[in-house]
């Protein structure tokens, strides 16, 4: 006799997490953990695929990764845009931000490829480039796949990220990803929009295009 078929796809939550400190309760604390930092071990399947450090063979845009990538865009007041990205450009190892530009006012945001766009605001990066890069970049990676197919067979999975959802005061929590979320997080200047959320559209089959214009 055929066994019964579970067709009712598991949830994703995604929480936030502090460096070498306290991580986000889960909602569902049976879920499986998928941390998507490079705070693991360099073997770990989920940093390779999902770490925005991890160098991409061959380079991606001129950059060692796709963190460079991004910081690149940034416009410091007062440094030449130029030097900044020739900068990122010569980095090979992973690095977070450009050192002379602490202290220094962001103006906008260019990037390579969108030109014709001219000075981006931050909430138009995260969404043009960001996310639409980003969801490129992993959708049809080992580890995405992997975990699309335990969500779709019934089990729940919880996304760790430094860049996950916080509370107002900062604090670590945890959201289940929803259309909602998404839409409410995107828009939210006070704290990043980690690339957790790009993971967790790409696992559950989430449009990017439903909270990216």
């Amino acid at each position: 006799m055929a066994q019964p078929t579970n067709n009712k796809m598991g949830k994703i939550y995604i929480a936030s997490m502090n460096m070498r400190g306290s991580w986000g309760t889960k909602i569902d604390p049976n879920s499986t953990t998928v941390n998507v930092t490079s705070a693991q071990g360099k073997v770990s399947k989920n940093r390779r695929d999902f770490s925005p450090m991890t160098p991409i063979e061959g380079g991606y845009h001129g950059y060692w990764n796709f963190e460079s990538r991004w910081q690149s865009g940034k416009i410091f007041e007062g440094i030449d845009e130029n030097v900044v990205k020739a900068w990122w450009k010569a980095q090979q190892a992973p690095k977070r931000r450009y050192p002379k530009g602490k202290g220094k006012r962001i103006l906008c945001a260019r990037f390579e490829g969108y030109e014709e766009m001219g000075d981006i605001d931050y909430i138009t990066a995260r969404m043009t480039v960001y996310v639409k890069e980003y969801y490129e970049l992993i959708k049809n990676r080992e580890m995405t796949l992997h975990w699309k197919k335990a969500l779709e067979e019934g089990k729940n999975i919880t996304i760790y990220d430094f860049d996950g959802p916080r509370t107002e005061d900062g604090g670590v929590t945890c959201l289940e990803v929803t259309e909602d979320v998404l839409k409410e997080k995107i828009m939210d200047t006070k704290f990043p929009f980690g690339h957790g959320y790009v993971v967790a559209c790409a696992i559950s089959g989430i449009d990017i295009n439903t909270f990216c214009k």
